[in-house]
């Protein structure tokens, strides 16, 4: 019942801005090479503390690359393809043509990450997909290692790292069983159905306690406890303005304790605090400029070094000008419009599309986003596959 109420007050939590409060944004655009995928990247771009950035791509028919930019860089450069990572070197529909994994970076700076079928997850699961493999690299060797597939015919959506343990995750699709892999072992334990539902996020929330959450429905939310080893579904608890829709983008506070959601189409911002058998969930509204209109898409969320959560808005009205970037301001639980993103650069006059890659879409798509610890924050957006660069944007004050 709680859910069907808040859905009626939408408007309630909504913030309206004028449009001269908001800042026009101007990115640099880094264009990923074209041999390197088929036009897409799915939420894989996660910046290091060291200010690398790492992105994986998707390569239809054949091998997605891990790449990484350097800090200070303008051209990502291929660490590996996934052919040579796991050894399966054959094209086609049951290729590791996917990362889909937001890469997840270990306190001893090890980049783990894992790959998927080009397949849907359902006929890859039905077919003869081997499964997934989930990778690590070591800037310090500049070495892919393969660790295995945790589950046969499944491939992996999303990767996790508890910090405090020294163990990696690893969310199954299109099951969704969470896997553990324990370095020291070499080995992989299958906790279960972690993420139940037809659509699973890629965003694998982890604690500084290693306590992992993935949304389970319209009122509850998942948690794997890590001290006691189990999964657990814990009911939600609202207060704040504003309605309630399960979030696709989570992300973790960098105090390590809360994490935050925002809902795709109706941007409705949140904080979560887990306790022993609930999740309290502070709904802090939505706010958008006159002019655009819901449904929107709100599909990626990441924490900046200032201390706040950025996110991405493409509302209704404006084409490529509908793109805003946002953020929840956590000291006052206040969302804002950071500024509008104007029209949005073609390809280089030299670049020269290859026959593989996809047609560009009739609208923006974007897909991951990410901050580095200078404050620049990186968007990812598909078809074409491009970087949009916004310097310092998120720097501390």
């Amino acid at each position: 019942m709680r859910s069907f109420l808040l859905g009626v007050v939408v408007l309630l939590g909504t913030t309206m801005m004028t449009a001269a409060a908001t800042p026009s944004l101007t990115p640099a655009v880094i264009w990923i090479n074209d041999q390197y995928h088929t036009g897409g990247a799915y939420t894989a771009i996660q910046a290091a503390p060291d200010g690398r950035v790492y992105l994986g791509t998707t390569f239809y028919e054949g091998f997605g690359r891990f790449m990484v930019l350097p800090p200070g860089g303008r051209e990502f450069q291929v660490i590996t393809d996934t052919a040579a990572a796991t050894g399966e070197r054959l094209p086609g529909k049951n290729a590791q043509a996917k990362i889909h994994t937001k890469p997840a970076v270990a306190p001893d700076g090890q980049v783990y990450f894992g790959t998927k079928s080009g397949e849907t997850a359902v006929r890859a699961a039905q077919g003869s997909y081997p499964g997934g493999h989930l990778l690590v690299y070591d800037p310090s060797t500049n070495r892919v290692r393969d660790l295995g597939i945790p589950r046969p015919r499944q491939s992996i959506i999303a990767v996790g790292v508890d910090a405090r343990r020294g163990l990696v995750y690893a969310l199954t699709d299109p099951e969704m069983h969470l896997i553990l892999y324990d370095p020291r072992a070499q080995a992989f334990a299958d906790k279960g159905v972690f993420a139940p539902g037809p659509q699973p996020t890629r965003y694998l929330v982890v604690l500084a306690s290693g306590d992992a959450f993935h949304p389970a429905g319209p009122d509850a939310i998942n948690r794997y406890t890590a001290a006691a080893g189990r999964i657990e579904g814990l009911p939600l608890q609202f207060s704040g303005p504003g309605s309630y829709e399960s979030p696709y983008a989570l992300a973790a506070h960098p105090d390590g304790v809360h994490f935050h959601g925002v809902g795709d189409d109706t941007g409705q911002v949140y904080t979560f605090t887990a306790s022993e058998r609930a999740i309290a969930v502070r709904l802090h509204g939505a706010v958008f400029p006159p002019g655009y209109s819901l449904p929107g898409s709100h599909y990626t969320m990441t924490a900046a070094p200032d201390g706040n959560m950025y996110y991405t808005a493409t509302l209704s009205g404006g084409g490529d000008r509908g793109f805003f970037i946002m953020r929840l301001v956590t000291r006052t639980g206040r969302p804002e419009v950071v500024g509008q993103v104007g029209s949005l650069p073609p390809a280089p006059p030299n670049a020269v599309p290859a026959p593989h890659v996809r047609p560009a879409a009739r609208r923006l798509i974007i897909q991951g986003s990410t901050a580095a610890p200078d404050g620049t924050l990186y968007v990812m957006t598909a078809y074409p596959l491009r970087i949009l660069v916004f310097p310092r944007l998120a720097a501390r004050p």
